[in-house]
């Protein structure tokens, strides 16, 4: 008679073939977890930034419309303590001008009033990308005739085509 010998050890387990499968593939994911958060976290930095400037554009042109609609007149001479003027647009009383601050990438509204001044924050652009992201198309540089157009050309991204916000100006009666 034969007898079997039972040792109480299990046989299950990792092969050695199996464990270095298993450090192969998690050293080749703790090469390339880190660069993909990396990309991630760059590709969130310059979306966020298109979408403010989106933000800004809109926000402007909220403003924009209404303030050509009842300008009297449409300059870039500055206003209200401001130098740096996009455009002015002025009527009996009341000055609004628009400004583009370089350092910061800040769009602002400028509105003065025999009540004082009040100013707007529009919006932020990349100020790396473009020196002048809002630019006056027709007004004081371009002549126009009444009523006359006036068109803010903003660029928020280079590789992008411009968009132009043109407002026409009420008629006058003079």
């Amino acid at each position: 008679m034969t007898t079997q010998r039972t040792t109480g050890r299990s046989e299950s387990g990792f092969t050695l073939t199996e464990l270095l499968v298993t450090i192969v593939i998690l050293g080749i994911i703790g090469v390339l977890l880190p660069k993909a958060i990396i990309l991630g976290l760059q590709f969130t930095a310059g979306t966020g930034k298109r979408v403010a400037a989106t933000s800004a554009v809109g926000t402007l042109g909220g403003y924009f419309y209404g303030d050509v609609q009842s300008a009297d007149d449409v300059t870039t001479d500055p206003a209200c303590g401001v130098a740096d003027v996009i455009v002015h647009l002025s009527r009996p009383g009341t000055d609004v001008v628009y400004t583009y601050d370089r350092p910061t990438g800040a769009l602002n509204r400028v509105k003065c009033t025999t009540d004082g001044v009040v100013t707007t924050l529009l919006g932020r652009f990349d100020n790396t990308t473009s020196t002048h992201p809002v630019t006056l198309s027709c007004g004081a540089e371009t002549s126009c005739t009444r009523p006359m157009e006036v068109t803010l050309t903003v660029q928020i991204d280079p590789a992008a085509p411009p968009t132009a916000l043109t407002a026409v100006r009420r008629s006058s009666s003079s």
